[in-house]
């Protein structure tokens, strides 16, 4: 297999690689992340926050909050250089906002607090500019241990003007709680003791965690690939405990030289990294902590000849 070097979402990261393998020995220093000058062009995204019974998997339905109706909301894709505008429209009964990683913008747009929170009702209108090439992830900040664990997470995707071209796999890794469910697979509603149908009980861990907001291999949409191409995945971490994400079958190299087949991501994180697929198959992709994949973070990654 021909591999291209991980390229690290977070730019502090890189830095600190950066002056951690500098000094005197006159070795090769690692490469920067280059800042992109101003495109001039302007991307626009209407998000609206609105609440919704999430169908996790079979019969496992959440009372999710949502960007555009789904978990996550919809992948923002800009080309470095870019301002971004993005209005959110807030159709919900509690105050939503916006907050994302890795790009420019003023206090005021950084959905913390203040003008930056839409209350129930209102709009309000997010600027930022996107110097750098970068997978984050955007989330709630009115209140965010809710809004995050409910659904209200996404991708913003800044792709480099001179990148090559890929089949990208963008890859959203959450947790849920058991409080917010509506109804579980195997679990009787406490009111009528009545048991939902359809779906398989998985255990006192089931649908906790999971993958671009699905569970388990017969809900999360299966990952495809074909031998020859380049095959580039944005892994993201969003949620309240770490995580791994493990393709089998596969390798390639971290910005240190290691070489992996399993990244590890703590909340709020995130990495990308590429290879050229030369494995057909029906590979399995999990978390690798044992509780995780029983919870549902597993899913299949399909290759064509």
């Amino acid at each position: 297999m021909r591999y291209s070097v991980v390229r690290a979402g977070a730019l502090v990261a890189l830095i600190a690689l950066a002056s951690a393998c500098g000094g005197s020995d006159g070795g090769e220093q690692p490469r920067l992340p280059k800042r992109y000058p101003a495109t001039g062009v302007t991307k626009t995204i209407e998000l609206r926050v609105e609440d919704k019974l999430w169908e996790v998997g079979p019969s496992a339905l959440y009372r999710a909050w949502t960007y555009n109706g789904s978990i996550p909301g919809p992948t923002i894709e800009a080309t470095a250089g870019d301002r971004i505008v993005v209005r959110l429209i807030n159709n919900s009964n509690h105050p939503a906002s916006v907050h994302t990683h890795l790009v420019e913008f003023e206090q005021s747009q950084d959905g913390v607090d203040g003008p930056s929170i839409a209350q129930p009702g209102q709009t309000v209108t997010y600027e930022w500019f996107a110097p750098y090439a970068v997978a984050v992830p955007y989330h709630d900040h009115a209140a965010e241990g809710e809004g995050v664990a409910r659904g209200l997470i996404g991708a913003l995707i800044v792709h480099a003007p001179d990148e090559r071209p890929a089949n990208e796999h963008v890859v959203v890794l959450s947790d849920l709680e058991t409080r917010f469910f509506a109804q579980l697979p195997g679990v009787a509603d406490p009111i009528t003791g009545e048991f939902p149908d359809g779906g398989v009980y998985r255990g006192a861990h089931q649908y906790m965690h999971t993958m671009n907001g699905h569970a388990y291999e017969d809900a999360i949409p299966h990952f495809a690939g074909k031998v020859g191409e380049l095959s580039r995945w944005r892994v993201i971490s969003i949620g309240i405990e770490a995580h791994t994400f493990h393709i089998h079958g596969h390798r390639w190299f971290e910005p240190d030289g290691t070489l992996t087949d399993n990244i590890q991501l703590a909340p709020g994180t995130y990495k990308s990294f590429e290879f050229t697929e030369d494995k057909a198959g029906d590979w399995l992709v999990h978390c690798h902590f044992p509780n995780h994949m029983e919870g549902g973070m597993m899913t299949r990654y399909l290759v064509a000849p």
